[in-house]
């Protein structure tokens, strides 16, 4: 099936087929809430079509208040299933603008990780490729549309040399804007370390990448310590406060190798205010959607998850950096139920519990993220 799409000044022609050699379709598993789980593939309408996916996640896309779901494929366009509010879902990837990149070409999407990069609200989202692609950034208008911005923030430039398995979004120094860190690693020989007589000549550096807060990132790998030295076969990340001190650190999966811990160092430079949000049980609330305001008066959005990067779970409490703010902040947490409740200021440098229906309730932005 062949799409031409006309828009944002450019035309995409994009090669559909409903389903790829050597793929495999996905599948979807409804929660009964009571230990066990229903196969709705089918009838939500994801089986309709399927791609080589190696990574997935969920989002509210449009910002209706439901949950949607992104999958990345590799070398094939991406899918963006759009909840319906019924319990199926429409494939809208063309029309949102991340089926392929700004050029209107696929590419092997591998890495993929949502976040609020630039501060406005709603989740963009984190696609890592094969060397010679580059990293992709879709960003949000927080409507359901996204633009491929991956070359003008500079993302693109700076990671072409490498292969991106693990992808995430987060605040490494704490400075309120997310950054970027990706694992590497080729799955082609590269040739001037095979004729080093390097017995894995697969092996490459990660990368960080900092948001300098203006639309713009810069590589600072060089400067991040002696873990980005390490060449590896990289390919999960998964992120989470191990030590409990108030800054993002990562356990990377390697291939043929050892597991690694980057404890950072640096992050405690700025404020910061750790939240874990919880419903009856202390259920983790997935799809929760956090939001501290800082002494600015601007918000700051982070969403309850543990999905993202490849084959990665994440620590589903949320961190957010204040940079050079003391004072005390007020949260908002808008819950999967639709309904949303505030807390007054907390003290910050320091984790927090917060249950639904402790809070003060406020009105809920409609809908459920189911």
């Amino acid at each position: 099936m062949r799409i031409t799409v006309h828009g944002l000044g450019r035309v995409w022609n994009v090669h559909f087929r409903q389903q790829i050699d050597g793929a495999l379709p996905g599948r979807l598993y409804r929660n009964r809430r009571n230990g066990t789980f229903a196969d709705i593939t089918v009838t939500s309408g994801l089986a309709a079509e399927y791609g080589p996916a190696l990574g997935s996640l969920a989002l509210d896309a449009n910002g209706d208040g439901w949950l949607d779901l992104f999958v990345a494929n590799d070398g094939s366009p991406n899918q963006l299933w759009v909840n319906q509010r019924n319990g199926t879902f429409r494939n809208g990837a063309v029309l949102a603008g991340v089926a392929v990149n700004g050029n209107g070409r696929p590419e092997g999407s591998m890495g993929v990780d949502a976040g609020d990069y630039d501060n406005d609200g709603d989740d963009d989202l984190l696609v890592a490729n094969l060397s010679g692609e580059g990293t992709t950034l879709y960003a949000s208008d927080g409507t359901g549309l996204f633009d491929d911005v991956g070359a003008a923030s500079g993302l693109r430039s700076a990671s072409l040399p490498n292969t991106g398995f693990g992808a995430v979004w987060l605040d490494a120094d704490n400075d309120g804007w997310l950054d970027v860190l990706t694992v590497n690693g080729a799955i082609q020989t590269i040739v001037s370390l095979a004729q080093a007589g390097d017995r894995l000549p697969l092996r490459q550096r990660p990368q960080l990448l900092r948001n300098r807060g203006d639309g713009r990132f810069e590589d600072v790998s060089a400067r991040a310590g002696r873990a980005f030295q390490v060449m590896d076969v990289g390919r999960g990340a998964a992120v989470g406060d191990i030590d409990n001190d108030g800054d993002p650190d990562v356990l990377v999966g390697t291939n043929n190798g050892p597991l690694r811990l980057f404890l950072n160092q640096h992050g405690r430079a700025g404020h910061w205010l750790g939240v874990r949000a919880v419903g009856a049980g202390g259920r983790d609330m997935l799809g929760a959607r956090i939001g501290v305001t800082g002494a600015d008066g601007r918000v700051g959005w982070r969403r309850v998850r543990s999905d993202g990067s490849y084959a990665s779970a994440n620590d589903p409490r949320v961190l957010f950096g204040l940079g050079g703010a003391a004072a005390p902040v007020p949260v908002r947490v808008e819950w999967p139920d639709g309904s949303a409740e505030e807390w007054a200021p907390q003290p910050v440098d320091a984790w927090i519990t917060l249950s639904q229906g402790s809070g003060t309730p406020r009105a809920g932005i409609g809908g459920a993220a189911r």
